[in-house]
């Protein structure tokens, strides 16, 4: 580009620069009109993705939650009877029922440890075995030993390895917890589970002990696999389950979704009844209640949002006049009713309230939508704010908790959509929605993708660039033609300074 020399009333006194600025002034209109355009693009391009972030947070945490059946199948648990004798808890599974359980005899896990001790007080477990040997109760210790726990094989290496490596690959590799008491000088090794679940079939009462390399077990642990010494044969639970003689290999078990577990045989059954949680369940629907009311407020809001064409984006040279302040408040009356009036939001709100008074098939002629359990819309002018009706939805919830889960839950099949509950209808649609606002304008803080709004905020970036070279064009015009106007009365002013001067020598 070449460079315009720039002169500045030197000759003349004119003001060149303040001309031509105010000059520009008028030329820039336009351009300034495009970054007004740019500007108010972008506020609606960020508007979208506020409420694309918020929708998406909204389906894929609290909506994805609460519409899971573990949300309504909260259960309370009720124990009469022998209180001491058992514990129970509801699970996700868990349905209204009572049990009478009677124990006659809790699960026992296998037990067997050293019938004396393996070393010496100066013995250190935490020192390969072949450098402790002289410390042990049966000398010496040398080479590799190999044997079986219940059915699975132990290596050692009594060069490399120490008393705590070897209790450490047991405890690892095996069903079985080994432990070393260092003030009795013995091992002791118990079964992980209750009952009769040992040895390599795991059908068996006793934990099973092979040397097939070596004696480890027999000579250097004391562990007799064949003497009965310093062994508890493991045992299963005996219990009578609603009149029925059982038994269970763990003292806690599930019955029809209750998790039970055995505390103390005989005495008198104990009696478990179970039912739904009422408060919990209302509690997490009110959740949601605030959740779908919170997001329709941001779209109702936005949409609704009036327009202060008073308030146009600011200009370049107009925030050079202005406080941070004073931009920050302008550009918020400016950034107001950005989406007013918006389709996709429009839609979305639309689609929002349709979902929620659709009618479910849930089973139930009497319960089948959110309105017949007592949630339902507020006054026209709230725009389908969602209110509950406490004591209705409580009475629903005891009555019928299957046909309010499938309300929320209910999935849709291809022969009967009306199965689908308000929850998935709205993950579904929400889905939809979040796709359009993606096409609209992007996601997160990204400055350009393919969206609709961004291409348009780079057609203008090339619009505004054309311009931007067409002033400069102008601009140095007009300084090339201030420029002559200075040569030329420097030279009627060199011309009249000769002729005064001739005529003075006269």
């Amino acid at each position: 580009m070449i460079m315009v020399t720039r002169i500045s009333g030197l000759s003349s006194g004119f003001d060149t620069e303040g001309t031509v600025a105010k000059l520009m002034q008028a030329q820039r209109v336009p351009y300034d009109k495009l970054s007004q355009k740019k500007q108010t693009v972008e506020w609606q391009r960020d508007a979208y993705r506020d409420i694309n972030l918020k929708m998406t947070e909204f389906r894929n945490t609290k909506l994805f939650n609460f519409k899971l059946e573990s949300t309504f199948n909260a259960k309370t648990v009720n124990i009469t009877g022998n209180t001491d004798a058992v514990t129970a808890k509801g699970t996700a599974s868990a349905t209204n029922t009572n049990l009478q359980i009677k124990v006659d005899g809790l699960a026992v896990a296998a037990s067997k440890f050293s019938e004396s001790e393996i070393a010496t007080k100066d013995f250190d477990p935490s020192q390969t075995l072949a450098s402790q040997s002289a410390n042990m109760t049966n000398a010496p210790v040398t080479g590799n030993y190999k044997f079986k726990i219940n059915g699975t094989e132990i290596q050692v290496d009594s060069t490399k390895e120490s008393l705590n490596d070897v209790i450490s690959k047991i405890n690892k590799n095996t069903n079985v917890t080994a432990f070393y008491d260092a003030s009795l000088k013995q091992i002791s090794f118990m079964a992980n589970n209750t009952g009769e679940t040992n040895g390599a079939d795991g059908k068996g009462s006793v934990i099973t002990f092979e040397d097939t390399s070596g004696n480890m077990l027999n000579k250097v642990f004391q562990v007799n696999t064949n003497s009965t010494t310093n062994r508890v044969a493991g045992a299963n639970a005996d219990v009578t389950i609603n009149g029925l003689k059982t038994s269970r290999t763990s003292n806690t078990f599930t019955v029809n979704g209750i998790e039970v577990t055995l505390k103390k045989s005989g005495g008198v059954a104990s009696t478990i009844s179970t039912k739904s949680d009422t408060d919990k369940i209302v509690e997490s629907i009110k959740g949601f209640v605030n959740d779908y009311n919170d997001i329709l407020k941001t779209l109702n809001d936005k949409r609704t949002e009036t327009k202060n064409r008073d308030y146009q984006p600011l200009t370049k040279e107009q925030k050079e006049a202005l406080s941070e302040k004073q931009i920050e408040s302008w550009e918020a009356k400016a950034k107001a009713g950005v989406l007013r009036n918006d389709p996709i939001l429009d839609s979305m709100t639309r689609t929002l309230r349709t979902d929620i008074t659709a009618v479910v098939d849930s089973g139930s002629s009497k319960y089948n939508s959110l309105a017949s359990i007592g949630i339902d819309t507020g006054q026209y002018y709230e725009n389908g704010k969602l209110y509950i009706n406490e004591e209705k939805l409580r009475a629903a919830i005891e009555a019928n908790p299957d046909a309010v889960k499938a309300i929320f839950t209910g999935d849709a099949t291809d022969d009967n959509p009306s199965l689908a509950g308000v929850g998935e209808r709205l993950y579904t649609h929400l889905n939809d929605g979040l796709t359009s606002l993606t096409k609209k304008a992007g996601l997160g803080n990204i400055s350009y993708d393919d969206s609709l709004l961004s291409k348009q905020i780079s057609d203008i970036d090339v619009e505004m660039n054309v311009k931007l070279k067409r002033l400069s064009t102008i601009e140095d015009s007009y300084y090339k033609q201030f420029s002559a106007m200075e040569s030329a009365l420097n030279k009627l002013n060199s011309q009249g300074s000769q002729l005064l001067s001739q005529l003075g020598s006269k």
